[in-house]
């Protein structure tokens, strides 16, 4: 009877666990990547860094991966690989809006750095010519 479980076991495909998880990762990623983009905005108007946007592209390349990785074993074990194939898709896709967006936070976050290098240097300036005319 063992025998007959190992058979069926053995057919069964693998590796759509793997692909789901990219999926779901993937979709998650895609649709809560402007709020995490809103988040980090607020933390770097609030002198912070953009880290939570980081965190989230790690986390759409690991979709990405999972999705491949899965929709490999499915090959393999003639299973369908359609859930894969969409979890690669739209993680491709939650990456590179990801991508764009951690770019122009931390390009906003250097900018916003360098202006407020900027208004210390005027004011003290200022406040230096005041103190001068006393």
């Amino acid at each position: 009877m063992s025998e007959n479980l190992d058979a069926t076991s053995a057919a069964k495909p693998q590796g759509k666990g793997m692909a789901i998880t990219g999926f779901v990762l993937a979709v998650v990623g895609l649709v809560l990547c402007s709020w995490i983009a809103v988040i980090a905005a607020a933390a770097i108007v609030l002198g912070g860094s953009p880290w939570i946007m980081y965190l989230w592209l790690v986390m759409c390349i690991v979709s990405i991966i999972l999705s491949v990785m899965g929709m490999s074993k499915l090959k393999k074990t003639g299973g369908k690989r359609g859930i894969g194939i969409a979890g690669m898709v739209v993680g491709i896709v939650a990456t590179v809006y990801s991508l764009i967006l951690t770019l122009g936070l931390g390009a906003a976050a250097a900018a916003s750095g360098d202006m407020s290098d900027q208004m210390k240097d005027a004011l003290q300036k200022e406040m230096q010519k005041e103190l001068d005319k006393m």
